[in-house]
């Protein structure tokens, strides 16, 4: 029987870090005081200023990541954009094969642990990638495959956000390897 070509994308912005907004208050608190150091003293601070602002503004949009996960036919891509909105940077982080998946479990279940054991035993280490939002009130899922590509020969562990209806494509692919439901999380 003939698989079905599914065309899916879905993005998920990661939560920036908080000693990234620390840094940054901290650099926009450093532009704060030479402004006012070179109002006082002369020019002599302005480039600190300068610099300290653009740096904040810098280290803010690094800290912006979106991961896009991408489903074209039986290839799941995730791409990583990051940057200002005048400069961003969009690259392919990783792409996998679907005839490779091993298992897609939700966190803490029976399938995850089984799926783990396996992926662990292997003689090459093994590749792991967390593309979900990073935030802890924000559940996550777990996809495990035969690297391809530059992970070819080792095992590959994801860790994403279910999307039900991303899930859902997963499964229809794939039947027998989802061992979630598409509103698990």
């Amino acid at each position: 029987m003939q698989k079905q070509n599914r065309t899916l994308r879905r993005s998920v912005e990661r939560k920036v870090p908080g000693y990234v907004r620390v840094i940054v208050a901290l650099l926009y608190a450093a532009t704060l005081l030479f402004t006012i150091l070179g109002a006082m003293f002369g020019i002599l601070f302005m480039p600190l200023a300068l610099g300290s602002l653009f740096g904040g503004w810098y280290l803010m949009g690094e800290a912006r990541v979106i991961y896009e996960y991408r489903l074209d036919g039986r290839t799941l891509t995730v791409m990583r954009t990051s940057g200002m909105r005048s400069r961003q940077k969009e690259i392919e982080f990783f792409a996998l094969r679907l005839d490779d998946l091993i298992a897609v479990a939700a966190e803490g279940t029976q399938p995850m642990r089984d799926a783990e054991a396996l992926t662990l035993r292997g003689e090459r280490r093994r590749v792991c990638y967390d593309v979900s939002a990073q935030d802890p009130d924000r559940a996550c899922a777990f996809l495990y495959a035969k690297g391809s590509g530059a992970d070819s020969g080792r095992f590959v562990r994801v860790c994403f956000l279910p999307y039900p209806d991303f899930v859902g494509a997963i499964r229809a692919l794939c039947p027998g390897k989802v061992m979630m439901t598409d509103g698990e999380t």
